[in-house]
C-alpha cells in the first residue's frame, strides 16, 4: 500500500528524544497508511546503532534510515529524505517532538478540503500545556512565535488564521509543491529555512498556510546542541534573499482583540485593550493572590494584573518570590523604564543575578529609544504600506523625538 504521507525527521544525537519521538508517532498514528524516513547527521551517540532496529520494531518495511557521514543540518537532512519520500504529502517533524492522539486527521483534512491550503502545522505545545508555536508573526526587524506561552485553552489560540509562515519542527505539505517551492535552502544553519520556504509557498505560489489546533504535538523545543549558534547568520540570509517582510503582528492581535504598540526598541508588541484590563482588575479586586495568578495564566497581556500581585506579594513579604513576575512584565511592556524599576525591585529583594539582567535590558532600550536612525528606519519600511503602524511609529517617534517632523 503507498502511504499517504512520509515522516521526515532529520536528528542529530539524542537518542532518548528520537526514541520517544518514534514511540509516539507510532501510538498516536492508527487511522492511515504512513512511511517513516529518519535522516541521521552523523549521530555520535546510540543512535547510530540503535535506530534502525527500533525503526524496523515500530514501522516495518515504512521506515527507512539514512545516515551521513557528517553534520549536513536541518535543511540538508530534509531535503535527502524528501527525495526518498514515496507518499504524495510530506510531514516534516523534529525528534523533540511527542504526539498525540489522533493529531494526524485534522491536518490531512485540513488540507483536503481547501485547495487554497499550501501547508498546515499543528499547534504545539510546551509540556506546561501552553502555546509554543501557532505560527510565525512579523514585525518591521523580526519574526516571533505567535502568542507564545499562552494558555492552550485560550480563545485566540484556536481562532482561525492565515499565516505567512509556520515552523518546520511540525510541517505538512504536498510533496509536490515542497519540490515546486524549491525545497529548503540549504545555506541556512538550522533556522529560517522554514521561514523561507513558507514565504515561498505563500508569496510566490499564491498558496495560503495555517495553523490547525484541533492537531496537538508537544515540543521539547531546541534541545540540539548549538541549535542557536547560527541565527545572526540565519537572520541576515533570509533578509538577503527576501528583504521586506510585511508586517503581520499587529494585524493578527487586532483580529483577536489585543491592542498593538511599538516598544522601545521600535519593534511592535500587543497589550489588552483598556476596557479589559479594568473588567479583569475589577474582577480580581480584593481576591487571594491565588486567585490573580489564575486570572493571569488565562490573560497573559494582563500588564495590570501583574503590577497589582506583585505589590500584593511584596506586602505580605514575598517580594523575592514576585521578582519572576516583573521579569513578566517587563517582557510585557518593552519599556526601558519598567525594566529600571524591576532591577531596583529584584536587588531589593535579594536577586543580584536578575537585576543585573533587567539592568541591562533597561540600559539596551535607552540607547534603542535614542536611535533616531533606527526609528525613522522603521517608519520608513511601513510608510505607505501600512496606515496602521504607520500611525503607531509616528506616535512613537514623537514621543522620543518632539521636534520630529513628518513633513
Amino acid at each position: 500500500m503507498i502511504p499517504l504521507f512520509s515522516v521526515i525527521i532529520p536528528v542529530l544525537n539524542n537518542w532518548n528524544l528520537t526514541r520517544a519521538c518514534l514511540q509516539s508517532l507510532r501510538e498516536h498514528t492508527t487511522d492511515t497508511a504512513f512511511e517513516v524516513i529518519v535522516v541521521d547527521n552523523a549521530s555520535s551517540d546510540a543512535t547510530a546503532t540503535e535506530l534502525q532496529a527500533l525503526g524496523e520494531a515500530l514501522f516495518g518495511e515504512n521506515f527507512q534510515a539514512l545516515r551521513f557521514a557528517e553534520n549536513r543540518n536541518f535543511g540538508p537532512a530534509s531535503n535527502a529524505g524528501a527525495l526518498l519520500a514515496k507518499a504524495p504529502l510530506l510531514f516534516f517533524l523534529n525528534n523533540d517532538t511527542l504526539l498525540t492522539p489522533g493529531w494526524a486527521l485534522p491536518l490531512l483534512e485540513a488540507l483536503e478540503s481547501d485547495p487554497g491550503l499550501g501547508a498546515v502545522g499543528p499547534l504545539l505545545l510546551y509540556e506546561d500545556n501552553t502555546v509554543q508555536h501557532l505560527g510565525v508573526a512579523f514585525t518591521p526587524n523580526g519574526v516571533s512565535h505567535l502568542y507564545r506561552y499562552f494558555p492552550a485553552h485560550h480563545p485566540a489560540v484556536h481562532r482561525k488564521r492565515s499565516l505567512q509562515a509556520l515552523t518546520a519542527a511540525a510541517l505538512l505539505l504536498p510533496r509536490s509543491l515542497f519540490l515546486e517551492a524549491g525545497s529548503f535552502c540549504e545555506g541556512y544553519r538550522n533556522g529560517y529555512e522554514d521561514v523561507e520556504l513558507c514565504l515561498r509557498i505563500g508569496a510566490d505560489l499564491g498558496k495560503r498556510l495555517c495553523c490547525v489546533p484541533q492537531s496537538v504535538i508537544y515540543h521539547l523545543e531546541s534541545r540540539t546542541s548549538g541549535r542557536t549558534d547560527a541565527d545572526s547568520h540565519n537572520g541576515r540570509l533570509l533578509f538577503e534573499r527576501r528583504g521586506y517582510f510585511s508586517p503581520d503582528l499587529h494585524s493578527l492581535g487586532l483580529a483577536d482583540g489585543f491592542e498593538p504598540f511599538i516598544t522601545d526598541s521600535y519593534g511592535i508588541s500587543l497589550h489588552l485593550r483598556k476596557e479589559e484590563e479594568e473588567e479583569l482588575t475589577a474582577r480580581a479586586r480584593g481576591k487571594e493572590p491565588s486567585f490573580w495568578y489564575a486570572q493571569l495564566m488565562d490573560n497573559p497581556y494582563w500588564a495590570t494584573g501583574h503590577r497589582d500581585l506583585i505589590s500584593m506579594l511584596e506586602k505580605a513579604g514575598e517580594g523575592r518570590q514576585a521578582v519572576p513576575l516583573f521579569m513578566k512584565l517587563c517582557l510585557l511592556e518593552r519599556k526601558a523604564e519598567t525594566f529600571r524599576e524591576g532591577a531596583i525591585f529584584a536587588a531589593r529583594h535579594g536577586d543580584e543575578k536578575n537585576s543585573l539582567c533587567m539592568a541591562r535590558y533597561c540600559e539596551e532600550l535607552l540607547l534603542s529609544r535614542k536611535n533616531r536612525a533606527s526609528a525613522y528606519a522603521m517608519l520608513r519600511a511601513v510608510r505607505d504600506r501600512d496606515p496602521v503602524l504607520e500611525n503607531l511609529y509616528e506616535e512613537k517617534i514623537r514621543e522620543n523625538f518632539p521636534n520630529y517632523s513628518s513633513r
